[in-house]
């Protein structure tokens, strides 16, 4: 790895963040502002530099498909090999349940113990832990509240307690989920099982009770990365504390500002309080967003007006952020389909969102654009079906299967993903006898039949939306109740809200539209607080209103006028996409000199564009480049 060719992209923030010395760091990171990056250069500048060894690294996140996308791009930078997380000559890189279970097989192997079984039914257990009181749908609502206290370390016993305190209202008596609690770890300890936080207490409690496997496990983990830890739960850090055992080696990315799972348990103080943990770290700020225009910027840090943001937009000046108030449900959809059948008639790319803070808000939307032909994505099927099945093919054993799939239903929001698990728990069932591992799971898998590849507008809630970007993004139900959720009782809780809101606004990278109904079944309904007092640049107006004409030349343009403006326009867009995705500013990647003589010039062939840019720029934009040069001699 050449460490100059590693920073020759990067921003001076960036910069700093990769090269700062080896110490802890926490690195304050702002939606689009690169973080991934940013994280993934700072594992290959440490080892480039020679301060870090690479079979000592570990690097920690929250899905897995963010360990797979770490990998890939440590995989570019010339740092691992493929992708087997657990070859002890390349980086670790994993969820924090996978962490902790490699830790735990190991373990298993040095004692001759055996691995504890992990829940294949979750919901099954319950029932037959409950017996005749089953619970039937509600079995879902209770499991969540059970996964909120394995993540805050609250006991059964505790539990009621601890949940009035944290005013949380499932729709199960609290005195009714404890007992349902208490039931369920009795018969997981009864039958020896264990479900997925278990893994990440199992392997805590082992680091902590025995010297050896502390002393084994901090010797093969000395540098420690840690992605999205805005997101970690109090078990999560007490895990990465175990590991740590106070070194002072760790680099920490995080964004207060998208901390979106305190329903789920995570705790956002626990990043606030990693100076105090760390003691005088070097502490970063992320600041360029690449990825918003400055009028979405505007309108997404106005939603956030109760924090202190340093971000800004290094992205051209675009299109207003639309604000659009309709009468009711009815008319909202209709606004969505409008929008939308104009996104189809422009084809598919730049993409298009729809986003709710709900599911059941999306259902009547998705019945109405299908009805009206149009197309709702399932784009992400296959790409989504085959990095599962991949994942399934690296298992090892049975075990492993079981454990891939229990992950899969418990953490992913994708429904391919969750397909795949449930067919993979079919697949076991199915197969009693015989060699059971990823490779002949993946056989099955793969001869099974797999849905069409959809391409079409995106439906998602905010929270299915986190890590996503789109060009066009429409925002559905700002109204209170809905932005904030009536759910939302606590300070911490709104606080939260506000987040997400703000989680939802930065998904759009060109184009902003809220809608908000006045009235939602039958019901007069409140403007969302966070879109009151927007910014003067906003463009407000009804749902049958149209954006005001700019006046209309009385003789057209000529069309090679036209032509070279629809050309400039395409390179243009070229430029911003691949710096949105570099995280640099769009002249790093092509001047706006370069883009006048390639209108002028037209060039045909790479040797022809290699005049104007060089030949490295030009093997490395060429194909994007003459694909648009070419249509526009067509």
């Amino acid at each position: 790895m050449n460490p100059d060719a590693l920073l020759a992209e990067l921003d001076d923030d960036q910069r700093r963040a990769v090269t700062c010395a080896p110490s802890a760091t926490i690195v304050h990171a702002g939606a689009g502002s690169g973080k991934t990056r940013v994280l993934t250069h700072r594992i290959a500048w440490r080892i480039a530099q020679g301060t870090a060894d690479p079979s000592r690294v570990l690097a920690i996140t929250f899905t897995r498909e963010a360990a797979s996308e770490m990998r890939r791009r440590l995989r570019s930078l010339g740092v691992t090999r493929h992708d087997r997380a657990d070859d002890t000559d390349q980086p670790t890189i994993g969820t924090f349940h996978s962490v902790a279970l490699a830790l735990l097989r190991r373990r298993a192997a040095d004692t001759s113990a055996q691995l504890p079984s992990v829940v294949g039914n979750r919901t099954s257990l319950l029932d037959q832990a409950l017996g005749e009181n089953k619970l039937g749908r509600r079995s879902g609502a209770v499991l969540a509240e059970i996964d909120w206290a394995h993540a805050r370390m609250v006991s059964p016993e505790r539990y009621e307690a601890e949940a009035s305190r944290a005013q949380r209202k499932p729709a199960i008596a609290l005195e009714q989920i404890a007992v349902a609690y208490r039931a369920y770890e009795k018969i997981k300890q009864q039958r020896g099982v264990v479900d997925l936080d278990d893994l990440i207490s199992l392997a805590t409690r082992a680091i902590n009770d025995r010297v050896d496997f502390a002393a084994a496990t901090r010797f093969r983990f000395r540098h420690f990365f840690v992605d999205e830890a805005q997101d970690m739960n109090p078990l999560q850090f007490s895990f990465l504390e175990a590991l740590r055992g106070n070194r002072s080696d760790v680099f920490i990315v995080g964004d207060p500002m998208q901390a979106i799972y305190g329903w789920n348990g995570a705790d956002p103080a626990l990043f606030a309080s990693l100076p105090d943990v760390f003691g005088q770290p070097t502490v970063l700020s992320l600041p360029n967003n690449y990825r918003c225009t400055p009028q979405v910027l505007e309108v997404a840090t106005h939603v956030a007006s109760g924090a202190t943001l340093n971000v800004r937009s290094r992205r051209a000046s675009g299109v207003p952020v639309e604000y659009v108030e309709v009468d009711d449900e009815y008319e909202e959809i209709d606004v969505v389909r409008r929008l939308a059948e104009q996104h189809v008639r422009v084809g598919f790319d730049p993409s298009f969102a729809v986003l709710a803070r709900t599911n059941v808000q999306l259902e009547p939307i998705e019945r109405s654009l299908t009805n009206c032909g149009v197309p709702v994505a399932s784009r992400r099927a296959s790409a989504m079906r085959t990095n599962a099945i991949d994942e399934v093919a690296e298992c090892r054993t049975r075990h492993d299967l079981t454990v891939w799939a229990a992950d899969v239903i418990v953490e992913s929001t994708d429904g391919d993903e969750r397909i795949v698990a449930e067919q993979v728990q079919a697949f076991m069932r199915s197969s009693s006898t015989g060699v059971v591992d990823g490779r002949s799971a993946a056989v099955f898998l793969r001869a099974s039949t797999a849905s069409p590849e959809q391409y079409g507008v995106e439906l998602l809630t905010f929270h299915g939306a986190k890590g996503r970007e789109f060009s066009h993004v429409v925002i559905v139900g700002a109204e209170r109740g809905l932005m904030p959720h009536s759910s939302a009782a606590t300070p911490e809780q709104l606080d939260e809200e506000s987040r997400l809101a703000y989680v939802a606004c930065t998904r759009a990278a060109d184009h902003l539209t809220v809608v908000r109904a006045r009235r939602r079944k039958g019901r007069l309904t409140t403007a969302s607080p966070y879109f009151v007092s927007l910014p003067d640049a906003v463009e407000r107006r009804g749902a049958t209103a149209t954006p005001t004409e700019r006046p209309r030349r009385t003789a057209p343009p000529h069309p090679l006028v036209l032509a070279e403006r629809d050309l400039r326009r395409r390179l243009n867009d070229v430029r911003d996409g691949i710096a949105r995705t570099n995280f640099t500013m769009p002249e790093a990647i092509l001047s706006d000199e370069e883009i006048s003589r390639i209108v002028k010039d037209r060039p045909r062939t790479l040797e022809a564009l290699a005049t104007i840019l060089g030949p490295l720029t030009a093997n490395r934009l060429g194909a994007a480049i003459l694909r648009e040069t070419h249509e526009s001699t067509e």
